[in-house]
């Protein structure tokens, strides 16, 4: 073998060997990548379920101050119904004491 030949396959071993270290350095670097940006999701993921924690906590607290409300209303509604059918019952009383007072009903037409 020339010196030639010698030289032409150390510099083709070499530009290989070059050539795949720079594909490894590349991976290496990409995974270190993944690996950093894998690891900003999860603080992301922890601080977001923190957040999604502390809002279902103000949700439940107002729903529970809403449904408060709405028996007290339920509640003051009953009142009114209850007045109401009292008022309805003194009304048909007063209408029959007015009914007693005025007499029958007069007729258009007078019976003969």
């Amino acid at each position: 073998m020339s010196v030639e030949v010698i030289t032409m396959l150390a510099c083709a071993v070499s530009i290989i060997v070059g050539l795949v270290s720079a594909c490894g350095w590349i991976v290496s670097r990409m995974d270190a990548r993944f690996a950093q940006m894998d690891e900003r999701f999860e603080r992301m993921d922890a601080r977001i379920d923190e957040k999604f924690a502390a809002l279902e906590s103000r949700l439940d607290a107002r729903i529970d101050r809403v449904e408060e409300r709405m028996d007290r209303i339920e509640e003051r509604i009953d009142r009114v119904e209850e007045r109401i059918g009292g008022v309805e019952h003194e009304l048909s009383e007063v209408k029959i004491a007015i009914a007693r007072l005025e007499g029958p009903t007069r007729r258009l037409i007078p019976v003969r």
